[in-house]
């Protein structure tokens, strides 16, 4: 027996999702072909696309769509609703730890995008996730993080502390409370989870 990438769930050998997962893409979608390229191809297209990405961090990524009409999902340079994030080439199973992460927050309570792995032609997994900053392919949510809210440029903004954010949170926020209620809870998570009080700031920035 294996298990479906997308649920965790136990599945026959000869299968590589489960109706469970795949519903959870689209109540459409009945099967899912891998991903047209091998994990060392991912990587390449990411260095290409790298210019194009609207969203920072030094983690290889790609924006995508699920095509329905071709069981996959599909690269594109711009309306992306997806982003995907390959194998690292020296870190191993970056994509596999991410999913988990998120997993791991959902079952914490904290709200998690879609998110998910899934095979590329290598049979090597990828990370998914769908962009919330995405209401459909042609438009988008206007979002900014606390970086901008403080005033704090790409140079400075790792310069911050969590008072500064509760300060952010008591001066944009309609119910400071119930806001910091969330911030403590995902601070906790961070903590645990990665036993590092500054990655979680470097989440918010």
């Amino acid at each position: 027996m294996t298990r479906c990438p997308l649920t965790y769930e136990r599945i026959a050998e000869n299968k590589r999702y489960s109706e469970a997962g795949l519903k959870r893409l689209s109540p459409k979608l009945k099967s899912l072909d891998p991903l047209a390229f091998s994990a060392e191809q991912l990587l390449l297209e990411a260095i290409k696309a790298a210019n194009k990405m609207s969203i920072q961090g030094i983690q290889p990524k790609l924006s995508a769509v699920l095509s329905i009409k071709n069981h996959r999902f599909a690269i594109v340079d711009h309306a992306g609703r997806y982003i995907l994030k390959p194998p690292h080439p020296v870190y191993p199973e970056v994509p596999e730890n991410e999913d988990i992460t998120m997993r791991l927050a959902s079952y914490a309570g904290i709200e998690t995008p879609l998110h998910g792995l899934i095979y590329g032609i290598d049979d090597k997994l990828t990370y998914f996730i769908k962009r919330f900053d995405r209401v459909n392919q042609a438009t988008k949510v206007d979002v900014e993080d606390f970086s901008q809210l403080s005033a704090h440029s790409r140079r400075t903004k790792y310069q911050s502390s969590m008072e500064q954010v509760a300060h952010v949170i008591d001066q944009y926020t309609t119910f400071p409370i119930l806001e910091k209620t969330k911030l403590l809870q995902r601070t906790l998570f961070n903590f645990n989870v990665y036993q590092n009080g500054n990655h979680y700031l470097n989440n918010l920035f």
